[in-house]
């Protein structure tokens, strides 16, 4: 999984360091999309069974033909699970992917469309329009299956009447630029959205069974937030949405803050809140998430002699914030055998200043190496998907070498342009693994190891 992993190895050279990359490689295989589909959705005599993580069960009977469609970083690999286990079953299908991932992908009577992450394109709209054209095909006795995963919001774009594609380019760049998080970026998606925001069932006939299957890339596992929810109630507005963009002093484009004024003033329909129809028929099942990789990682480093402390999938804030709770671990850790694993997804304000390569797991990583100063101690960040931030890289690992080498680097400087990519490629410690084909958020490894 890692693709430059020997490398890694060789240059750092110690077990822990070795260890850390097994363990990440480790927590990403526990949530690969066919594994997680095929370990929540079972077919037997005509009876399509789908388990989340909670333990829920949705039965599913009688029904003709199935329907598959979806957008996201997995839903590849989950799209061709499910044609795998419902084989002649599936009528037609159409899934968004990311570009890169259509080479890899084999699917019977599936359309695979290739988009834009994170700025939509139109490409991203083509595929939506052959999404929107599979559900027009599902009638009474059929089967809809979605397969929603994170970047969702991007590959699925349709822009509501009066909207441009152009505006909701500008619009998501600017709200990412701003340091906004997740749930504001997609409540503003939303309400400029023909289908975000449970729209999407709308296009759908009434008298379909309905399973949504989830795979989540937001703390806290809101599944009105993830691929900004396309089939389940959305809880916030038009005004909301206005509120946003005022707090982050976003005011253009203008055509799109003029739609959302007009919604605000209830001019334009809501988007489909709680209490409507459509989500009776409907059972949104999440089948994976952060913390199944946290708690992956977290046996991984058990079984191979490590005490491990797993500290749970809620880390966000800043990216910095964040390397520096890290770095502040290793002073309380003492010289015990001891690994800490710790998941979320953090964010970095970019502000106006120019500024260079890298992602949130490298600068909170380069702030670790700022900040420690103990050779027994070996950091990784990544993030799951395997893109970080604006860079083809994955994350970076902090060991005794990398602050070796660091000491004749102006490390402040680095992270005063955002810079962590080029600074970790002169360490010779990047993460690279490419697409990885799923995507839950970002996990952090402190490997303590006094050997």
């Amino acid at each position: 999984m890692i693709v430059n992993r020997h490398e890694l190895e060789r240059f750092h050279g110690t077990k822990s360091s070795k260890l850390v990359l097994s363990t990440l490689s480790a927590a990403v295989d526990s949530v690969r999309p066919d594994s997680l589909i095929k370990r929540a959705v079972k077919f037997s005599n005509n009876e399509l069974t789908a388990r989340d993580i909670y333990g829920n069960v949705a039965r599913l009977a009688e029904f003709e033909h199935v329907y598959i469609v979806g957008a996201g970083k997995a839903a590849s690999g989950m799209a061709f699970a499910m044609c795998s286990i419902l084989d002649d079953k599936v009528a037609a299908g159409a899934i968004t992917v990311p570009y890169g991932i259509k080479s890899k992908t084999n699917l019977k009577r599936v359309l695979v469309t290739e988009a834009s992450h994170p700025i939509p394109d139109n490409a991203g709209i083509e595929g939506t329009k052959k999404i929107l054209s599979v559900l027009e095909k599902a009638s009474e006795n059929d089967l809809v299956v979605f397969l929603i995963s994170g970047g969702g919001s991007a590959l699925m774009p349709m822009p509501a009447s009066d909207i441009c594609l152009a505006d909701k380019q500008k619009i998501t760049a600017s709200l990412l630029r701003s340091g906004a998080s997740i749930h504001e970026i997609n409540a503003v998606r939303k309400h400029l959205s023909a289908v975000k925001g449970g729209q999407l069932l709308r296009h759908v006939n009434r008298s379909c069974t309905l399973l949504s299957l989830i795979l989540s890339d937001v703390i806290g596992d809101d599944l009105g937030i993830i691929a900004s929810g396309p089939t389940y109630p959305d809880s916030s507005t038009f005004s909301d949405a206005l509120n946003i963009l005022r707090k982050y002093r976003i005011k253009r484009p203008v055509a799109a803050i003029e739609y959302l004024r007009k919604g605000a003033r209830g001019k334009i329909h809501e988007t489909p809140k709680p209490q409507e129809e459509v989500f009776s028929r409907i059972h949104n099942m999440l089948i994976g998430n952060n913390a199944v990789a946290c708690k992956a990682a977290e046996d991984y480093l058990k079984k191979h002699g490590m005490q491990a402390v797993n500290l749970g999938s809620e880390f966000n804030g800043e990216a910095k914030e964040f390397g520096l709770f890290l770095a502040r671990l290793t002073l309380d850790l003492g010289c015990k055998r001891l690994a800490i694993v710790a998941g979320g997804e953090t964010t970095v304000r970019l502000g106006k200043s120019k500024s260079g390569l890298g992602g949130r797991n490298q600068e909170a990583a380069l702030t670790c190496l700022a900040e420690v100063n103990r050779d027994d101690v070996v950091i990784a960040c990544m993030g799951t998907d395997g893109i970080d931030g604006n860079s083809d890289a994955a994350g970076a690992i902090v060991s005794s070498q990398t602050r070796l080498l660091a000491k004749k680097m102006d490390l402040k400087k680095y992270l005063n342009r955002h810079n962590s990519y080029h600074a970790f490629k002169k360490l010779n410690s990047l993460i690279f693994t490419g697409f990885t084909g799923t995507n839950v958020n970002d996990i952090a490894i402190v490997c303590v190891d006094p050997k």
